[in-house]
């Protein structure tokens, strides 16, 4: 064998090896007992900030209409004062579910677009429910996502619970491309990182929190100005001797990214944001375990480079990786996820296992100019930002 070839042999080694480690993690965390039911469900305050863009916001809140959850809920809607259209569709919902009641708040910035920290401080005013959950506008809840949040919640010590993604958008080539990339990693990537280190984040598409356990680590206090509620949360969650627990309960996101741009805009500012928000404040050992999760992920694009310099163990390395590849998304997309992927996502699973491990990279070394809902803005290590750009 070759150099090339030697290298593309024992990268696929350690790839397999990943996989089949990551997979018995995963087996593991799905196969513990839940904790029992509370005797009594605390009644929740579900606090949903609403930003104009081109996601599906009528099938979202479609199914919060529909709601399961065996306590009190109160649902707060918070939009932007001048987002005309999201308003009329939550007075036509309104409308057309009589019982359903949710309490409409409107913030009013300068720019005219808060960002969710302002709306989630805004929906805290009438909040009254023993449990505040917070969820993003393009989440589609599952019958029991919420009740799983809260179900790990009322666990001693934990202080924050959260769950895990599952995309469902496959309309177009670039929220296909998202929605196979995330249902492939999200898993693999969350879930054993919870094995290695303490849980240091929270993965801020939903979360709940008790309120008195909220209001004891200062809440959303100062985070009007900070793009990392989710993160800073979490650490004041640790900081006040609390726990944030990753929890089995599966959501559904519906992300409509129509354009290549709004793509690679996403991608970005998914990873301009740990590494300027969040590992500058880990504990080294989190770090590692990050990387040590992290750069396996890499090893097929490698493999796929020494193809070039020819050699049939580089050809049959690529397609061993491949395969595991393939084999583990089936495995969780069916088993865990509960979900289907249609031929255009099959079509794309080797883009996102040999080409957009080196994206993230290059996100990773760019600057820190982010666009967001139409806004640019600038990255602030700390979680401040600098608008550069208004919609």
């Amino acid at each position: 064998m070759t150099w090339p070839e030697i290298f593309a042999v024992g990268c696929t080694i350690i790839y397999i090896l990943d996989r089949i480690w990551k997979v018995a993690v995963i087996r593991d965390f799905f196969r513990q007992p839940p904790p029992p039911e509370p005797a009594v469900w605390p009644s929740v305050s579900l606090i949903q900030p609403v930003t104009a863009g081109p996601n599906n916001l009528q099938a979202v809140l479609a199914l919060r209409v529909q709601i399961d959850y065996p306590g009190p809920i109160e649902q707060i809607i918070v939009l932007d004062k001048g987002d005309a259209p999201s308003q009329l569709l939550c007075r036509e919902l309104m409308r057309s579910y009589p019982l359903w009641k949710p309490r409409l708040v409107f913030t009013d910035t300068d720019n005219g677009i808060a960002l969710k920290t302002v709306k989630q401080l805004a929906g805290l005013g009438p909040a009254t429910g023993e449990v505040f959950c917070f969820v993003d506008d393009d989440i589609l809840l599952r019958r029991d996502t919420l009740k799983t949040l809260v179900r790990y919640l009322c666990q001693d010590g934990i202080g924050a619970t959260f769950g895990l993604a599952c995309y469902t958008n496959w309309r177009s080539t670039w929220s296909a491309l998202m929605s196979a990339f995330v249902n492939a990693n999200s898993l693999l990537n969350y879930i054993p990182t919870t094995y290695l280190t303490e849980t240091f984040t929270i993965t801020g598409h939903i979360y709940a929190l008790k309120q008195s356990d909220f209001q004891a680590i200062g809440g959303l206090t100062g985070m009007e100005m900070r793009l990392d509620d989710d993160h800073e949360l979490a650490r004041r969650v640790m900081k006040g001797g609390l726990q944030n627990l990753q929890t089995p309960a599966i959501y559904d996101v519906d992300n409509e990214l129509p354009v290549l741009q709004a793509f690679i805009n996403q991608m970005k500012r998914w990873f301009i944001f740990p590494r300027e928000l969040m590992l500058p404040g880990m504990r080294t050992g989190a770090q590692i375990a990050t990387f040590i999760n992290s750069l396996p992920n890499l090893l097929p694009g490698f493999v796929l480079l020494t193809v070039f310099f020819g050699g049939r163990f580089s050809w049959l390395a690529l397609a061993i990786c491949l395969l595991g590849f393939y084999l583990v998304y089936l495995w969780i997309v069916r088993r865990y996820l509960k979900s289907s992927t249609p031929i255009r996502g099959w079509s794309l699973l080797p883009v996102v296992a040999l080409i957009l491990p080196f994206q993230i990279l290059a996100a990773l070394f760019s600057n820190n100019a982010i666009t967001w809902r139409g806004q640019r803005l600038r990255v602030k290590r700390g979680g401040e930002y600098d608008l550069v750009k208004r919609a």
